[in-house]
């Protein structure tokens, strides 16, 4: 049933958390919309076989709106959380420091800058960590590899976001051919669209849904109370 392939994650039990909770609601419903539509589609027209390129582009949505739920959510815990975790764990600081470090060593003059804006701050140590908050906001999530090097800066293990690192970047993969090159297969001499099949698409979107609710789980447990 769908409702059990994206039903809403468990309550956090940190205020901090409640912002990123909503929005992974929210996406965990989209999906589910897109899911529902494409079944009801189908079974009134007693469709067999592969998808139809419009029953195709609902699939397509539901690994977008995934996608894009997973960025949404981790970037407002690294906004309401990540200087809180900063605060209380010896891995999450030590990042901050490397981050601080990588900083410095940017150009002599960009480093010289950087540091006469920090040291001529009121507050030097919020002014950094306000730094490293627009560092890993300013663009999207977009690969695995980026989501976790943002999960190293909250000192959680990449082994408890995905166990199959392979299989994420796959996932990403065909995230950024539907959202950048709307899925079309410029090797092929008609530039076809690239053919996507539910139950594969399903399992993309689904696993998207499981490592945004495992992430938000992590920072939850290591907020203090």
């Amino acid at each position: 049933m769908a409702s059990s392939l994206f039903a809403h994650p468990t309550l956090p039990l940190r205020e901090t958390c409640l912002d990123a909770h909503v929005i992974l609601c929210n996406a965990n419903d989209a999906v589910r919309s897109f899911h529902d539509t494409f079944e009801t589609v189908r079974k009134t027209r007693n469709a067999k076989g592969m998808p139809t390129d419009e029953e195709q582009d609902l699939l397509r949505a539901m690994v977008l709106f995934a996608g894009a739920g997973l960025d949404s959510m981790v970037k407002q815990l690294i906004r309401d959380g990540l200087p809180a975790i900063i605060d209380c764990d010896q891995g999450a600081t030590v990042q901050f420091k490397d981050f601080i470090e990588k900083r410095l060593r940017e150009g002599e003059s960009g480093s010289r800058r950087f540091l006469a804006d920090i040291l001529g701050d009121q507050k030097p140590r919020e002014r950094l960590l306000s730094e490293l908050v627009r560092d890993l906001t300013s663009d999207s999530l977009q690969s695995a590899e980026q989501l976790l090097k943002v999960a190293a800066y909250f000192n959680i293990p990449s082994g408890r976001v995905t166990t199959d690192i392979g299989h994420l970047k796959q996932i990403f993969i065909v995230r950024n051919q539907i959202g950048h090159e709307m899925d079309i297969d410029f090797s092929q001499t008609n530039r076809s669209r690239r053919p996507r099949a539910r139950d594969k698409m399903v399992k993309y979107a689904t696993e998207l849904l499981r490592i945004a609710a495992a992430f938000l789980a992590e920072v939850d447990s290591k907020l203090p109370a």
